[in-house]
């Protein structure tokens, strides 16, 4: 009799802070879960490739060129990212008068490196970068070094070519936004000022862009 009255009164003292303590121990696990789904970025553990397709100039400005890129960027952190990429622009003159002269066209490969900043953060659906760094590259321009001609028709020319490095700084500014509930791709639009040697100093690229979470 008194071993089962022990027995019962030790189940009603220590029953409430057994659950108590349980309690508890779910109240604390969880905030540990919900942590460990926000860890902060490695470095190089998130990367995209990005395909861009734009506009550009010869390197004196003189007419409109197509621009096409491969970039490979890696994500450093959250707001801070890297972005190597291969350029290749190549044109020819609008002008119906220079279209009757032969060989006239423009070529240039380019290797460019920006660091790109993240103001409001590298996973959100629509994402804003800045971006500063490096390019250079070779280029050729085919062209003439004279032309003559009556009522718009060519009647003597000269060719010449020019080529070289093309070398300098860059800034940058792009937009883009995720596709999907996962947002493994993204579409934007990249704005790209160069300012180098060689040719005009100033050169304004627009690019719009296709992007995969590798």
């Amino acid at each position: 009799m008194n071993r089962a009255l022990y027995s019962a009164l030790s189940l009603f003292l220590f029953a409430p802070s057994h659950t108590t303590w349980a309690q508890t121990s779910a109240t604390q696990v969880v905030p540990q879960t919900a942590a460990a789904s926000s860890v902060a970025i490695r470095p190089f553990q998130v990367a995209y490739l990005r395909l861009g397709l734009g506009a550009s100039y010869d390197i004196y400005k003189y007419y409109r060129c197509a621009r096409l890129s491969v970039e490979y960027a890696p994500l450093l952190s959250r707001r801070l990212g890297l972005a190597g990429r291969l350029v290749g622009v190549i044109g020819k003159p609008t002008s119906d008068f220079e279209k009757q002269l032969p060989q006239q066209n423009y070529k240039a490969a380019y290797v460019e490196q920006e660091v790109l900043f993240y103001p409001f953060g590298s996973e959100k659906r629509v994402r804003f970068a800045l971006g500063a760094g490096g390019f250079a590259g070779y280029y050729k321009r085919n062209s003439f070094d004279y032309v003559s001609g009556v009522s718009g028709q060519v009647t003597d020319y000269k060719l010449a070519s020019q080529d070289g490095v093309h070398a300098g700084y860059l800034g940058s500014l792009s937009v883009e936004a995720g596709l999907g509930s996962q947002q493994r791709w993204q579409v934007g639009v990249k704005s790209t000022i160069q300012n180098g040697i060689e040719g005009v100093s100033t050169l304004r690229t627009h690019s719009l862009t296709l992007a995969r979470r590798l």
